[in-house]
């Protein structure tokens, strides 16, 4: 197996691996909150990195964020996709429940509904959004329709939520769930939301924009590009980042997607009859 190279070895502590992406911001938020000692790994997306040997050792997916934990006895723990990696940084550095609920509580089981509604449905979905909105190297009407009226939906029954509760998981304070939800929500106009539409995602939003840590984790390893502040600055220099981001993104994605591309779809005897009759 491979070895990383000298400078990406994992240090006794906390090791994060990320790049200049959504989800590993997550990780430096939750460390930032928590206070906890950490030492950023950052991997070059543009090398390749992400699939090499050594580092699909720490995740076989090859997507980022991941940790590795060295601990004091030499042993050491590796976690990957972002859920598992809060989860684990809870457990592991949240003895006090800053930042999570004691599993013997109601609240540690709305804590973990609302992180699997993130990852299992708001966070994909805003991923699609911002695919077919911003990256697509060709336009696809009914997706980008499809995945910006999901998106819409999704924001609207977070906006009940936080219109019940202070926090994601109740009343009393912020917790991984909520850090998870929140990089999406920095980056609605990206995804294509407008965050005007849902009141209470935008003052919970602003909220945590308020908080140190937050602001802290916001630059690990570099200001967080998506936000809607970020992304709509009209001076010309900016918007000569996100036009570059955006060719070579989508150019990066097909890249990776043509390589597993079917030849063609698999037929199946119903197809057809979801599209409009050449009678209609």
């Amino acid at each position: 197996m491979a070895s990383p190279p000298p400078e990406k070895v994992p240090k006794p502590g906390l090791n994060i691996y990320g790049c200049l992406a959504v989800n590993p911001y997550k990780l430096t938020i939750a460390a930032e909150e928590l206070g906890i000692p950490y030492n950023y790994i950052n991997i070059d997306m543009s090398q390749g990195e992400p699939r090499s040997e050594w580092f699909t050792a720490i995740n076989p997916n090859g997507k980022l964020p991941a940790i590795v934990h060295v601990k004091e006895d030499g042993t050491s723990v590796t976690v990957f996709e972002s859920a598992a990696c809060l989860l684990y940084i809870a457990s592991e550095f949240d003895k006090d429940h800053k930042l999570s609920y004691s599993p013997s509580t109601p609240e540690y089981w709305a804590q973990l509904s609302w992180l699997s509604w993130q990852v299992a449905g708001f966070g994909p979905m805003m991923g699609q959004g911002a695919h077919f909105n911003r990256y697509a190297v060709e336009p696809v009407p009914y997706a980008s329709w499809r995945y910006t009226a999901e998106c819409r939906r999704l924001h609207a029954v977070l906006d009940k939520q936080l219109g019940a509760h202070a926090f994601v998981a109740g009343d009393d304070h912020l917790t991984v769930a909520d850090v998870a939800i929140f990089i999406f929500v920095h980056s609605a106009k990206w995804c294509g939301v407008d965050i005007d539409e849902f009141p209470n995602v935008k003052a919970w939003r602003d909220k945590l924009l308020l908080r140190p840590g937050v602001q802290k984790g916001l630059q690990v390893p570099a200001p967080y590009p998506f936000s809607d502040e970020a992304v709509a600055n009209p001076d010309e220099n900016a918007q000569q980042f996100y036009k570059v981001m955006r060719k070579m993104g989508g150019q990066f994605i097909k890249m990776a997607t043509d390589e597993w591309k079917a030849k063609e779809v698999v037929p199946l005897p119903s197809d057809h009859a979801n599209l409009p009759s050449p009678e209609a």
